[in-house]
């Protein structure tokens, strides 16, 4: 029977040989790096854009027999004042101070086209994040 002369699988190299070729392939290849944008040196480079920070909801907005409904911001406050003062309502204001000595501006807004709960709105608001 005539033997036909097939290849051989080659043995895998050891260990130590392979850990050669390894540690030495990196030092050997180099990766490509991307295309960078070229800028002009006398102009800055751009900032990122700064996200503003949210209002903080410190309106404090009571009903006619001082339940608490919620809070607002200054800017959302404001506006349902003018609101309520355009559609021919009443708003009252007063400054006070707190048991700590902070000013407050008390607002009371009554609206004329609502029965509910007599449309008296009590609003609490810091003075000084007004200023802010």
């Amino acid at each position: 029977m005539d033997r036909i002369h097939q290849p051989q699988p080659q043995p895998s190299p050891t260990p130590a040989v392979a850990a050669a070729i390894v540690a030495a392939g990196p030092a050997l290849v180099l990766a490509p790096i991307d295309p960078q944008p070229i800028r002009d040196l006398n102009t800055p480079p751009t900032a990122p854009a700064v996200e503003p920070e949210p209002e903080p909801a410190v309106v404090a907005n009571y009903d006619c027999y001082g339940g608490l409904w919620g809070y607002d911001t200054i800017t959302e406050a404001e506006a349902h004042f003018a609101k309520t003062f355009a559609e021919g309502g009443t708003v009252e204001e007063w400054h006070v101070t707190d048991r700590a000595g902070h000013p407050l501006r008390i607002i009371r807004t009554t609206e004329v086209d609502t029965t509910f709960l007599g449309g008296i709105d009590i609003s609490i608001m810091p003075v000084a994040a007004v200023a802010a």
